[in-house]
């Protein structure tokens, strides 16, 4: 995920864009201020919903309880489906700090 960027940087990259696409833009202008880029790899939406989730975690906490526990019962289902559970150590570390 790239640093936060302002929306106005998709006007600037899509000038010559057809005009319902500069539209559509506008309309994102008028609901957000800026915007992340992702890798484009098939992942991308996936990536970039639990990045922002967890951001928003960061600024309301009031989620996070339900989502420890939701993320340690995946963790038991996906070993109990016959996942190794060293492939999954590394993520499940690292969400577990939050």
């Amino acid at each position: 995920m790239s640093d936060r960027l302002p929306l106005n940087q998709l006007m600037k990259d899509y000038a010559e864009g057809d005009y319902v696409y500069q539209e559509k833009l506008k309309d994102l202008q008028s609901r957000y201020r800026d915007l992340r880029r992702t890798r484009g790899d098939g992942n991308c939406f996936y990536r970039a919903f639990g990045f922002s989730y967890l951001e928003k975690l960061l600024d309301d906490k009031s989620d996070l309880p339900r989502f420890k526990e939701v993320i340690h019962q995946s963790k038991e289902d996906m070993v109990n489906l016959g996942f190794p559970q060293f492939t999954l150590e590394d993520f499940y570390d690292t969400v577990s700090f939050l």
